[in-house]
Parts: C-alpha cells; sequence; structure tokens
C-alpha cells in the first residue's frame, strides 16, 4: 500500500517481492509505502544489489550466525534509510525547472494542498522573490514514511542443526519485530494475517514502541484488520 499525508495516494500493491524495494522509487516523492519482511533470504540478497549499485559497502550475514534473520533485516532496513535519506538530499538540491525531480515532488501533490499552492505562487514569482520562495519549498520537503509488514501468522520456529527448538523470539515474525524493533527507522509496523498472542506480547521488551518524554512514538503498530470484532478484541489487547 502506498499512502502519503501530502499526496494523498493508496494504491494496493503487496506481496514479498513487489514491495521489497518500493521505498526507492517513491519514498523521495513523500509517498509511505508499505513493505514484507518476513523473507530473510530476499532482504539480503536486495541489500546485496543495492549496496553495490549505489557503492555502499557490504558485509554479508550468514545463515550460520547467531540471529542472522533480525540481523539482516535490520541491515536491509537501514541500507533503505540511508538510501532514500541520499535520494531525498539529492532532490532537494535540483533545480525547479520542468521534468527535474523536485518539480515532480510538488506537481504530485493535489491542488487543494498549501504546498501545491505555494509552488504555483513561485513558479509565477518575480525574479527577485523566486530565490527565497524556492528555499521555502526545498526545506518543506519530507520523504514518505517506510513501513513494515508482518504477517502475524507466518511464526514458524526454528532449529539449530542438531534439531533442536530454538527460543521462540528467534521464531520468523519474532525475529521480524525484532529487526524492525533495532533499525534506525522512525515508522510503523503493520501486522497482518491474523492475531500472534506471543508476538503482541514481545512489543513490549522495545522502548521504541513506548512514547518518550514528550510523548512521541519512535515507532508506531498498525493492524490490518477485516471486521470490526477483529479490530475491537487486537485494539484492546494492544491498549
Amino acid at each position: 500500500m502506498f499512502s502519503s499525508a501530502y499526496h494523498q495516494f493508496h494504491i494496493p500493491v503487496m506481496g514479498l517481492a513487489f514491495t521489497i524495494d518500493t521505498p526507492l522509487k517513491v519514498a523521495r516523492f513523500g509517498i509511505s509505502s508499505v513493505i514484507s519482511i518476513i523473507e530473510d533470504q530476499l532482504l539480503e540478497s536486495m541489500r546485496r544489489h543495492y549496496s553495490r549499485l549505489y557503492q555502499i559497502a557490504f558485509e554479508p550475514i550468514q545463515d550460520h550466525e547467531h540471529d542472522y534473520r533480525a540481523r539482516r533485516i535490520t541491515a536491509y532496513l537501514n541500507l533503505i534509510h540511508t538510501i532514500v535519506t541520499l535520494q531525498l538530499n539529492t532532490l532537494r538540491e535540483l533545480p525547479f525547472e520542468a521534468g527535474s525531480e523536485i518539480s515532480k515532488y510538488f506537481e504530485l501533490l493535489p491542488d487543494h494542498s498549501t504546498l501545491k499552492k505555494q509552488y504555483n505562487s513561485m513558479l509565477a514569482a518575480p525574479p527577485a522573490e523566486k530565490a527565497a520562495m524556492e528555499h521555502g519549498l526545498r526545506n518543506s520537503i519530507q520523504a514518505g514514511a517506510i513501513d513494515v509488514n508482518i504477517m502475524a501468522k507466518v511464526d514458524r520456529d526454528q532449529y539449530t542443526k542438531d534439531g533442536a527448538v530454538l527460543p521462540p523470539e528467534y521464531a520468523d515474525a519474532m525475529s521480524a519485530l525484532r529487526g524492525f524493533a533495532r533499525s534506525t527507522l522512525s515508522s510503523s509496523v503493520v501486522f497482518s494475517a491474523g492475531y500472534n498472542p506471543r508476538l503482541y506480547q514481545y512489543l513490549g521488551q522495545f522502548d521504541c514502541f513506548y512514547p518518550d518524554s514528550r510523548g512521541v512514538l519512535q515507532k508506531k503498530v498498525v493492524i490490518k484488520v477485516s471486521d470490526y470484532r477483529s479490530a475491537l478484541i487486537q485494539g484492546k489487547i494492544l491498549a
């Protein structure tokens, strides 16, 4: 799903591969997106690819290493965050001219947006006033949120090479949550595909899901439900 407080786009696109690098395509335009983080092998492959593409050092995380699933997820999300930040800084420096990405950012805004009106006023302003107006517009640019999705019921236990069951926190969904919690992102985790009691309880172990001294949440929780009853039950549990 794509959404934006600025652009108000809602495009239903999901799945493991379809959304895995969506933020690198749309976040710099202020469009938020949700990516699935349950498949660590795919994330590691994509991290290798984009690290090489953007000439960022890549150190593989092998599947025999401790807590490799969560660490792969954290590493991939941190990389996405880094690249989007680079993209946004580049976009802010571009000239306001036809076809440039900075112009596209404002042209994508709905007509009723205050920023869109300011952009149109800048285009019509005399040269003596344009520089100050452009500066204000550049400072107003924000990236879209990089939210993540965890399918709550996809939480199979993991085993050692000897066949012993690892503790619950190494299960699929639990590892994914830990990977997100330890990342540099300030965004939301979307729980979908059912209710997972141990996953919800695990949230309490991470300070990032609690408000700070100013009442600000670094990371938020969203539940994706299909009916009111499910929303009521899960909402009460999380509250």
